[in-house]
């Protein structure tokens, strides 16, 4: 089965260099091709229709190492064959070879530009293709398509984190395009068209930035082709999504995959299964979101550490914990934080000795682990304290 991932990968590249193309498996059958763009030659709109490639154009394309070869292979034109030029990039995966990438030089060679953005895409087609059982699952049960029950025994059970990588963009370009849609990312499974995600590029040629969906999984899957034990992996509403089990070093990934990529990571909180799989994607897309808002964050940012912005991402993100269990406390805190942490006026208002007062705030950063000599920890006690009223009414 070709997941929609491998597809929209062989697409992205065709339309970024402007050439035809198309991936072979191991017996040279045709599993994908992209739409056309440039020269098509009678082999390839025979390889098209019959979703083989004949003896004769085989013995050829042998001759010149294509069998054997781990490195990209350029195939002279044939015109007895009606063969134009032809680049075959070798699709390997863990050692493994698992197809080939063709892609149609008529016109004239890829620039080594070109070329090194169609390698790297090469590598994430073979390892969707290596696993794309898992990425296909992955992106229905995000999707909705598919139940937990029939997903676990392809994706496995147990812990899991969710990593959620993006292309960056400009800070002011992101808020006003926020601005301009009024949306924003949701603690459920989230669909962010937010600037910073991939923007459809021009079709220009040479387009090697990981800036759309496409070039950014040709980067991870070339990462992920080093690691022993690939994660699964799959574009989702343009974001390359990465399930993790839960005892895998999440942060190492996702810097490394934030300094190669040159994009944003977000890395949701473990979680005890499938079950809360849509959760842990919408952390890990919000947590991406708010390193591209916040800079501090990134460029691996993690949903536990987003403090404000996770209650902005999902309201009951946050709780108050054992400070409920103090409503002298909780009061204390929301009359200090209405007052601008003005202690004089505190003491005044709740007919208190400055002493006590200090105790109980030192008692309330010890219960809730925040320190409110931190201007953005402050703000995030007090929103949670105006949402837990705003949620009791």
């Amino acid at each position: 089965m070709i997941t929609h991932d491998v597809q929209d990968l062989l697409d992205s590249l065709a339309m970024a260099v402007g050439r035809g193309m198309a991936v072979d498996d191991p017996e040279g059958r045709v599993v994908a091709h992209s739409v056309h763009h440039g020269e098509v030659d009678q082999v390839r709109a025979q390889a098209i229709l019959s979703r083989s490639v004949p003896a004769e154009v085989e013995i050829w394309q042998e001759a010149h190492g294509v069998a054997t070869t781990r490195e990209p292979v350029r195939i002279p034109a044939n015109p007895a064959l009606g063969m134009a030029a032809r680049l075959c990039v070798p699709l390997l995966h863990r050692g493994r070879r698992v197809g080939s990438l063709w892609i149609i030089e008529g016109g004239g060679p890829l620039s080594s530009e070109e070329e090194a953005r169609a390698v790297r895409d090469a590598a994430a087609i073979a390892a969707l293709l290596d696993g794309g059982g898992s990425s296909h699952t992955l992106r229905r049960l995000l999707n909705g398509e598919i139940t937990v029950r029939w997903a676990a025994g392809i994706l496995g059970e147990g812990p899991l984190r969710v990593l959620a990588v993006r292309a960056p963009a400009g800070r002011g370009d992101a808020v006003r395009g926020d601005l301009a849609r009024g949306d924003g990312p949701r603690g459920d499974a989230v669909r962010d068209d937010g600037a910073g995600a991939a923007v459809p590029g021009d079709g220009s040629r040479g387009d090697a930035a990981p800036g759309e969906p496409g070039g950014l999984a040709g980067v991870v899957g070339d990462e992920l082709s080093r690691m022993r034990r690939p994660p699964a992996f799959a574009v989702v509403d343009r974001h390359v999504v990465l399930l993790l089990n839960g005892g895998e070093d999440a942060s190492a990934l996702g810097e490394s995959l934030a300094a190669r990529a040159g994009g944003l990571v977000g890395i949701s909180a473990v979680h005890p299964g499938l079950g809360s799989l849509r959760q842990a994607y919408g952390e890990a897309v919000a947590a991406a979101r708010a390193a591209a808002a916040e800079p501090a964050l990134g460029p691996a940012a993690r949903w536990a550490e987003l403090g404000v912005y996770r209650l902005l991402a999902d309201p009951t993100a946050y709780s108050l914990g054992s400070l409920r269990e103090h409503p002298a406390l909780a009061v204390t805190l929301e009359t200090y934080l209405d007052h601008g942490g003005d202690a004089q006026e505190t003491a005044r208002l709740l007919h208190l000795h400055r002493t006590s007062l200090y105790y109980r705030l030192a008692r309330i950063e010890e219960l809730t682990g925040r320190s409110l000599k931190d201007g953005t920890q402050r703000l995030e006690l007090h929103l949670a304290l105006k949402l837990a009223r705003w949620n009791a009414v």
